[in-house]
């Protein structure tokens, strides 16, 4: 710094270039301190990608020379998530980029979102990640909150990749998401109800108590009636609409869903199917025919605000309170789905089948429903070899 007539310049580095910028301050010599302090201040942001020009000397002369070769340049971290998350619409559900953007809020623009992405180094991000693995205070609540699993750590990294790979693909400077690398994660098994927890779960929702009424709890009980049987993804189930329903053929065409209040023409795997109701099923939907049929939209409508369910999981709470009633271990509401396909494994049916009507490929199938099929055979595969076997083969079988 140095007085410059009746102002006092201010010398500094940026972007590589010398910049002697002035302010309207006599050089005095509290103004020269108040200059020294600004001066510190400048340096401080340059060093965290922060610093604007126009902020800090409005109408300096030669801002344009020392303006970003470009737009992006100028972007911080938060405003390529936000580019990024617009881009990705095209392409991702409205529910993912909603969870992907509160990822993006909550873990990475909180830290970094002020920087530019050129300023934010591999080890930074690596510090973060330690950081919110540990236990750490909750200032809002004053509670110590778990550190992040390690399957959710995984998915924060998701859009994280994403906005740098967008902001990087010019090749201005490196991706310092590169090598880091996802962790391994235990992966869980289908966790179905017995067929003797699903009387007593199902029995007990069909009892009136406190703020229910009985109209609304044989409409919850028979909600949950379709799901144990009919298998239907939650997201599936709370989307279909009457014309969806073949009273004929006893079927139902699964082809939408509903995510965050949001309607999808389309389900979890962009592939429509056909189910073939079993009795169960289809007593379920006869008896919700007397109560939303005449409506000609949902099958089913929340049974205690008469509109639709905006998600999955909005029946949560009767469910839990249901399970603690009965002494039923707990598990989710998405695990009807599951029982619904290893009942009709248990009992016989083709896994082909059971696959094709639950929306599963035959490799998820035979990965994570195989320990049920034997169950199922009851020596109708065995019988089959041995039949086709030769007179001189069949001999040598143990009797």
């Amino acid at each position: 710094m140095r007085p410059a007539g009746d102002r006092i310049e201010v010398r500094f580095t940026w972007q590589g270039k010398e910049i002697r910028p002035t302010l309207p301050l006599k050089p005095t010599a509290a103004n020269m301190r108040h200059a020294a302090r600004q001066r510190a201040d400048i340096l401080e942001e340059i060093a965290a990608g922060t610093f604007q020009l126009e902020r800090h000397f409005p109408g300096y002369k030669f801002a344009a020379k020392h303006a970003p070769a470009n737009e992006h340049q100028g972007r911080t971290l938060a405003d390529w998530a936000d580019v990024w998350a617009k881009l990705a619409r095209r392409e991702l559900e409205h529910s993912t980029i909603t969870i992907y953007t509160n990822h993006l809020n909550t873990y990475w623009l909180a830290a970094f979102g002020h920087m530019k992405p050129s300023r934010v180094t591999h080890e930074m991000l690596l510090g973060r990640l330690a950081d919110l693995a540990e236990p750490r205070l909750d200032t809002a609540t004053g509670k110590i909150r778990k550190g992040l699993a390690r399957k959710t750590q995984n998915n924060i990294l998701i859009p994280l990749r994403g906005v740098f790979a967008l902001a990087c693909k010019d090749g201005s400077f490196p991706n310092p998401t590169d090598g880091i690398n996802c962790l391994k994660v235990q992966t869980g098994n289908p966790d179905p109800f017995t067929a003797d927890e699903v009387e007593a779960i199902l029995a007990d929702l069909r009892k009136p108590r406190g703020r229910t009424t009985a109209a609304q709890a044989q409409a919850l009980a028979d909600y949950f009636e379709f799901a144990f049987f009919a298998g239907l993804r939650p997201s599936e189930q709370i989307a279909l609409l009457w014309s969806d329903v073949d009273l004929r053929a006893h079927t139902v065409t699964v082809q939408r869903a509903r995510v965050l209040k949001q309607e999808k023409d389309r389900t979890k795997t962009h592939r429509a199917r056909h189910v073939e109701l079993n009795a169960r099923a289809w007593a379920a939907l006869e008896r919700q025919r007397a109560r939303t049929q005449l409506l000609a939209g949902k099958v089913f409508l929340n049974p205690f605000t008469g509109k639709a369910w905006n998600n999955g999981e909005e029946q949560r709470r009767e469910w839990m309170d249901c399970l603690r009633r009965v002494g039923v271990r707990h598990r989710p509401p998405k695990e009807c789905r599951d029982t619904s396909v290893t009942l009709a494994l248990m009992a016989g049916a083709d896994p082909y089948w059971v696959a094709a009507q639950h929306g599963h490929s035959v490799q998820t199938m035979m990965k994570d429903y195989a320990k049920y099929i034997p169950q199922a055979d009851r020596g109708r595969n065995l019988a089959a070899v041995n039949a086709s076997l030769t007179p001189v083969a069949r001999k040598a079988i143990p009797r």
